[in-house]
């Protein structure tokens, strides 16, 4: 469940943490992003763990939840680069 006492202020996502969002809103899987990025599967792994702490979400679901929320679908409308 989506914590209640989020700052309200947009999470600093690492460039590599804003591309593996954007491809896990796409709806790709984690060893495709791998590939697309040249990077190992668990490093995918890890920016995703890194990702939805930073979101402050506890699963797939929400983490999707928040990213189309937040981000806009597939992250086409990725407004929060830092």
């Amino acid at each position: 469940m989506v914590k209640d006492n989020r700052d309200l202020a947009p999470p600093r996502l690492s460039p590599n943490e804003r591309k593996v969002l954007a491809l896990i809103l796409q709806g790709k899987a984690l060893t495709a992003i791998a590939s697309e990025l040249k990077i190992n599967a668990k490093t995918v792994s890890t920016y995703k763990s890194r990702i939805m702490a930073k979101l402050n979400v506890e699963n797939n679901a929400e983490l999707i939840m928040y990213g189309m929320l937040n981000f806009g679908i597939g992250g086409i409308y990725f407004k929060h680069d830092q």
